[in-house]
C-alpha cells in the first residue's frame, strides 16, 4: 500500500494563479459604483477564479490511497474501487506549450457502479498509480482510446503488467 498527496508547489503556484485572478476580477465589481454589464463580466470570470481556489483546496485536502486491492481518495469527498471493479480508464494530456514538451496529465478511473475517481499528475507518486490503474485495466479488458493507449506508451506505461510484476 502507498499514499500519495499533491506536490506543495503546484499546489501553492495554483493558489497563486487563482488568487490573482480573483482579486483581479473582483475588485472592478466590489468598487465600481453601478452596476452594468463590465460589472456582470468580471463577477463570473471572479466566481470562476473562486472556483479554481475552491478545486485547489480540495485537492490539498486529498489523499490517494493505492494498494493490490484497489485505489481510494481520502479527505472530503472519500471514494473507492477495488481494481477488479475497474470498468473505464481515460488518460489525458494536457500541454502548456506549442512543442508539447511541458504540461499535465489527468487520469479519470471510473467503477462498474459509477464511481469516479480523478488523479493529475501532480499527485506525488502518480506513475505508481498510472501503473497499477493500468495493470488493472489489463486484466479486466478494459477498452481504452487511443489517446490513452498513446499517453500511457509516453509515459512508458505497459499494458497487463501488474505494478509488482516489473
Amino acid at each position: 500500500m502507498s499514499l500519495h498527496a499533491y506536490q506543495k508547489n503546484a499546489l501553492i503556484a495554483d493558489y497563486l494563479r487563482g488568487g490573482i485572478g480573483f482579486a483581479v476580477t473582483a475588485f472592478p465589481v466590489v468598487f465600481s459604483p453601478m452596476l452594468g454589464t463590465f460589472q456582470i463580466i468580471f463577477a463570473l470570470i471572479s466566481l470562476v477564479f473562486a472556483g479554481f481556489l475552491l478545486k485547489t483546496w480540495l485537492r490539498a485536502q486529498t489523499r490517494v490511497e493505492v494498494a493490490d486491492e484497489g485505489i481510494r481518495t481520502l479527505g472530503p469527498f472519500a471514494k473507492s474501487i477495488a481494481w477488479p471493479d475497474l470498468a473505464e480508464m481515460d488518460l489525458r494530456y494536457y500541454s502548456t506549450q506549442k512543442d508539447k514538451a511541458k504540461g499535465w496529465m489527468h487520469l479519470i478511473l471510473k467503477g462498474g457502479d459509477g464511481t469516479k475517481i480523478s488523479v493529475e499528475s501532480t499527485l506525488d507518486g502518480f506513475d505508481t498509480v498510472l501503473e497499477h490503474a493500468a495493470a488493472a485495466a489489463g486484466r479486466n479488458g478494459v477498452a481504452l482510446n487511443q489517446t490513452t493507449t498513446e499517453n500511457l506508451t509516453a509515459a512508458g506505461v505497459s499494458m497487463g503488467l501488474a505494478a509488482g510484476d516489473r
